[in-house]
Formats: structure tokens, C-alpha cells, sequence
């Protein structure tokens, strides 16, 4: 993938005018509610809202999309790999989605999980 393509995907869910991800939009993409994502970031309810830009909210929302960032050069699809971290279950990890790995401060362990399986597929 190239460093466009990643620049475009991250842009996508950019606030406006901002340096930091749009809580909103980012809760859209995946299909989840913005309090959802407060919860999947260990953050208080009203983060999202009240301050976008909390470091611990910003970090898991970069995690997803550096995990979609991933997920899409395998699949060549955005929305199916929202899907699959979303829901698909991993072996390698208990049978853990990538999105609950994330959850769990493990975004690392499954961008490299990720990358071995598209490595696997290429090589």
C-alpha cells in the first residue's frame, strides 16, 4: 500500500480543521454509537463529545485505523476490513477479534499478526 493510500485512509477521519481523528466519524465508520467508542476507549462517556482530542481516546481511535490501515491492503476493502476486525475471531489470539485486542491495549500484536498473514498471502 502506498503512503497515499495511508494518508488518504487516515484523512477520511480527520476532524475539520483539526490535527486529531473525529470521534464521530470514526464511531460511523465501524458502526458504533460515540458513546460505544468511549467505552472501547476507556474513556469517560462524554469524551468524545467534550474533548475529541483526549490522548487515550486519540490513541485507540489511531489504533483502529492503523489496524484498517492493514486489514484493507489484505482485503482491498475498507468496509469488509472494518468487518473482519470487528468480528472476525482470531486463533492466534484465544479467539479474540482484532477490535477487542485493541481494546485491550494490544493494537501492536495485531498490526504484526496482521502483517505476517499479508506477508503469508503474498510470499
Amino acid at each position: 500500500m502506498s503512503a497515499a493510500l495511508h494518508f488518504t485512509l487516515a484523512e477520511q477521519f480527520r476532524e475539520p480543521n483539526t490535527l486529531y481523528l473525529s470521534p464521530v466519524r470514526v464511531s460511523d465508520f465501524f458502526g458504533f454509537k460515540v458513546q460505544e467508542l468511549a467505552e472501547r476507549a476507556h474513556v469517560h462517556r462524554n469524551t468524545p463529545t467534550a474533548r475529541p482530542q483526549a490522548p487515550l481516546l486519540q490513541r485507540y481511535m489511531q489504533d483502529m485505523v492503523r489496524a484498517l490501515a492493514v486489514a484493507s491492503e489484505m482485503t482491498g476493502d475498507t468496509s469488509r476490513a472494518a468487518f473482519l476486525l470487528r468480528n472476525e475471531p482470531l486463533k492466534a489470539f484465544d479467539y479474540k477479534t482484532a477490535d477487542t485486542l485493541i481494546q485491550e491495549g494490544r493494537a501492536d500484536a495485531v498490526i504484526a499478526y496482521l502483517q505476517s498473514l499479508a506477508g503469508g498471502a503474498a510470499g
